[in-house]
């Protein structure tokens, strides 16, 4: 029998194609952004990489943001040398530099070159200083794992706010994550789902199985048809 997560899952959005499921991301990040910016004056935005969460964010670039009020922080790092395609910061500052914007935002990126635990301690520090996040913006991968906390792995466990992640089941095998303790401390959390490679994920997760993506508890969460069926 599946192990039962401790916290049920809400009701998904269900769109009808991936592009309408970032859209809708796109525009409840949007307001979450702008609704922190209001609020307090700035947003700090953790975000992972991937596909999704990079489609979302191609939309949300273009939207009605000051972003210079914004810090974004990467919730994950490939353990590879600076500059390598592979890395989260590459492909977000690629995203920033094609959206031409008046105003950027901060970004807070990961030394996970130094390898994952002195790239884990430094990150630690850094989120110490900068403080709880406002939103969480995750995608889901095709084993259920989100940011680099894969299912079943010792680094879900952790106290601390980023974790070295070692021994990875897919390649690279170093990395270095914010926690599952640090991710789930957002007032928004954010998952997008698409594609039918998710569709298994989909099912087990309403079985209640505990998967990273369950145990992360996203108050919003984003699919497309393909990915439930």
């Amino acid at each position: 029998m599946s192990e039962k997560s401790e916290r049920s899952l809400i009701n998904p959005e269900i769109l009808e194609t991936e592009i309408k499921a970032f859209q809708a991301a796109s525009a409840w990040l949007v307001k979450a952004v702008n609704s922190a910016i209001a609020a307090k004056g700035s947003c700090v935005l953790v975000l992972a990489g991937g596909n999704s969460v990079n489609s979302v964010m191609r939309l949300a670039l273009q939207d009605d943001v000051n972003w210079s009020h914004v810090q974004l922080v990467l919730a994950d790092e490939r353990c590879v040398p600076v500059g390598h395609t592979d890395r989260n910061d590459v492909a977000l500052s690629a995203l920033i530099e094609s959206a031409s914007l008046q105003h950027r935002p901060v970004v807070h990126g990961i030394s996970a070159e130094l390898g994952p635990q002195l790239g884990a301690e430094k990150l630690s520090a850094r989120l110490a200083i900068i403080g709880r996040p406002d939103i969480a913006l995750l995608g889901v991968a095709d084993d259920g794992h989100i940011a680099s906390l894969f299912p079943d792995s010792p680094a879900l466990s952790t106290t601390e706010a980023a974790v070295a992640v070692v021994n990875c089941v897919k390649a690279p095998r170093e990395r270095v994550s914010c926690s599952l303790k640090y991710l789930t401390s957002a007032t928004d959390r954010i998952a997008v789902q698409t594609g039918h490679n998710k569709r298994d994920i989909f099912v087990r997760l309403q079985q209640g199985e505990r998967l990273p993506l369950a145990l992360f508890s996203p108050t919003h969460w984003f699919m497309d048809y393909n990915a439930t069926r």
